[in-house]
């Protein structure tokens, strides 16, 4: 007999009330899914009891699995069920290119139930066929050959093309009962590829916990100095219920991620444990790139919907009865305690302000002018990078908002310009001037952008604030230590209240001065706007930072790991402030980019009832002293003990 695994039993789950009727659909292939009861699963083997099975199912079934043979192995083979005769069944099977083989023969002389599968199977192989089948395969069974383990039994010794277990289903439908997982495993394992899929994985294992899972991912469960191997793997082999394998483009170069993949299968065919390892795809990873032990499974789709893909994966762990943990919450939210949950609403109608980071634009220029230079065409690179007014380089010209008088009064050194062309901005945007033949929009609308980003720059350094290069080498903006008094900016918040924030502190323990900067992005559209994106720079002497870039990261993700929305949210609500109610921006000459005094705000018809609640119920952690700044010790707010829940909750949203 050949050593194979024990098949996988397909269920078509059914409502207590409502039976499932069996339609065409059951074994047609979605769009995205390229092997569930597809003509291309080699895998599937239909078992129809011709004891309980209707006509209808019967013709759907091969109308639908369109199987490849029909193996007859009942004691007397016969067809008349509804109005089904021989002929109209070999027709059926002729119209569907199934090969029928009638075994009937094998049953003479045999009283065991455990040797006549043994024989059938041998006669499958002594049949005329080949020697390894392909799927889907019909085989015509009386009820006494329905049930699990004849059909086990019988399959083990059935040849197949493939290495891995049969797939079958039994029609009529059977009602699937709940399967108890192995009380010792309980863990919920994510694989992915880390980084490129550490945002999905993060969702997913917050979602997972905060249901009752326990789940296991590199990004919460693995810390500096552990043996990364040995604790994935004992994780694997001996505590998951589940292995969740998350599919993309990236994960199918990460040799970590194959390894335990590669793991995870020979532990569910070594323990024989049912849906042990379950593929979910995030991305347009195609279904025929899949690695050959994941391809036969189903796999969960969440590329364009990751609600219905979480549907999906609860429903599996709720039939396979997956022990859940009361109250368990992932690491990256075990700071916040949500008590209740399920008794008190979080969600209520009472309306909230929600506070953006957009500072809108309140003015945009009239139009784009382009000058001729009279320089080498080598020269107008450098010469367009050394004006103090934005402006961009486009073939031997140079862009700019403002007259050509701006541009030289800002240095009369510079060569002449002469203004050849005057694009209206709208035109500009959408590249419809004939002016300038080539420039695409998006290239137009890059160069708008990237104009308006150099105003907000040259502004801020007007106004004396220090810049700090990121990763992405946009500049971030701060104050340096005493550039106002006492560091603070009195604002008035959402309520009315005036209050003050330190925008710049003194961290005692560190020895390092904390300065909050921002920066901006402009953003052109039905609303334009600038994004003003938030950072924390560090410093020694209160003015130039840090030069170690890894103890610029290691203090960012120390200090300010107990800073909430509310405290960035007035945090950039005082920068705001600080420019002040008539805060533009200089494109040159006179032209100048108005802005909006405070940030866009919205209102929300749902809040949060117990959110200040649940951000404030963290004992758990006892949070140091010098990581709060003196206003967050002791707030300057003139009524604090005023501070509303809807304050608390605002968020600071892009």
């Amino acid at each position: 007999m050949v050593d194979i695994k024990r098949p996988n039993f397909l269920r078509v789950v059914e409502n207590d009330d409502v039976a499932v009727p069996l339609t065409q659909g059951i074994f047609a292939r979605p769009a995205w899914q390229s092997t569930l009861f597809a003509n291309e699963n080699q895998s599937l083997v239909i078992f129809l009891n011709f004891d309980a099975i209707t006509e209808a199912d019967f013709r759907t079934t091969l109308d639908g699995s369109r199987p490849k043979y029909v193996f007859d192995i009942r004691r007397v083979p016969r067809f008349d069920i509804g109005g089904l005769n021989r002929r109209e069944a070999f027709a059926l099977f002729k119209k569907n290119s199934a090969q029928y083989v009638d075994l009937s023969s094998v049953h003479r002389g045999l009283t065991s139930h455990e040797s006549s599968s043994e024989k059938i199977s041998e006669a499958i192989r002594d049949s005329r066929i080949s020697q390894e089948l392909n799927g889907p395969i019909a085989i015509l069974v009386d009820s006494n050959q329905f049930d699990e383990e004849y059909i086990a039994l019988l399959l083990g010794g059935l040849p197949m093309a493939s290495l891995d277990a049969w797939d079958v289903l039994r029609l009529p439908v059977v009602r699937a009962e709940p399967r108890q997982t192995d009380p010792a495993r309980s863990v919920i394992f994510i694989s992915h590829a880390n980084p490129q899929d550490n945002v999905f994985t993060l969702w997913l294992s917050q979602q997972l916990s905060l249901l009752g899972f326990d789940v296991w991912s590199d990004l919460n469960n693995l810390k500096a100095g552990d043996k990364f191997w040995e604790d994935i793997e004992a994780t694997i082999r001996l505590q998951s219920a589940k292995v969740i394998v998350v599919l993309s483009q990236s994960s199918q170069t990460k040799a970590n991620l194959l390894d335990e993949i590669d793991l995870a299968v020979r532990v569910e065919r070594s323990e024989g444990i049912n849906r042990f390892v379950i593929p979910v795809r995030i991305d347009d990873l195609g279904f025929d790139k899949v690695r050959a032990n994941l391809a036969r499974k189903n796999i969960i789709d969440f590329n364009q919907n990751w609600a219905n893909g979480l549907v999906a994966i609860l429903s599996t762990l709720e039939e396979d009865r997956v022990p859940k943990r009361a109250g368990a919450l992932s690491n990256a939210m075990s700071k916040i305690q949500l008590k209740g949950i399920h008794k008190v609403p979080l969600v209520t109608q009472n309306a909230e302000r929600l506070t953006s980071n957009w500072l809108l634009i309140n003015d945009l220029p009239e139009s784009v002018r382009l000058f001729d230079v009279a320089a080498p065409g080598d020269k107008i690179e450098s010469i367009a990078r050394s004006l103090r007014v934005p402006s961009f380089k486009y073939l031997r010209l140079i862009g700019s908002f403002c007259t050509g008088e701006g541009i030289t009064s800002q240095d009369p050194s510079l060569p002449t310009l002469m203004r050849k062309y005057e694009v209206p901005f709208g035109d500009f945007l959408r590249g419809n001037s004939s002016d300038l033949p080539g420039m695409k929009g998006r290239d137009a609308y890059n160069l708008a952008v990237n104009m308006l980003r150099q105003a907000w720059n040259f502004e801020m350094q007007r106004r004396g604030l220090r810049s700090f290069s990121m990763s992405s080498n946009a500049l971030a903006w701060y104050m340096p230590n005493d550039f106002i008094r006492g560091n603070k900016v009195q604002f008035i918040d959402a309520n009315g209240k005036k209050r003050r924030k330190s925008l710049v502190g003194w961290s005692e323990r560190r020895k390092v001065f904390w300065h909050f900067a921002v920066e901006a992005r402009a953003v052109l559209g039905g609303h334009p706007h600038f994004v003003l994106r938030q950072h924390v720079i560090f410093t020694a002497d209160g003015v130039t930072p840090l030069a170690s870039k890894e103890r610029m990261h290691s203090l960012r993700r120390r200090f300010c790991k107990s800073w909430w929305n509310d405290r960035w949210r007035d945090m950039l609500i005082a920068f705001v402030t600080w420019m002040g109610p008539n805060a533009g921006l200089n494109l040159g000459g006179d032209t100048i980019l108005g802005l909006d005094d405070q940030l866009f705000s919205l209102w929300s018809p749902l809040s949060l009832q117990d959110a200040a609640t649940a951000f404030s119920d963290s004992t758990d952690e006892t949070i140091e002293e010098d990581e709060l700044s003196s206003d967050d010790d002791e707030d300057d707010s003139e009524d604090a003990s005023e501070f509303s829940l809807s304050e608390t909750s605002e968020v600071i949203a892009e």
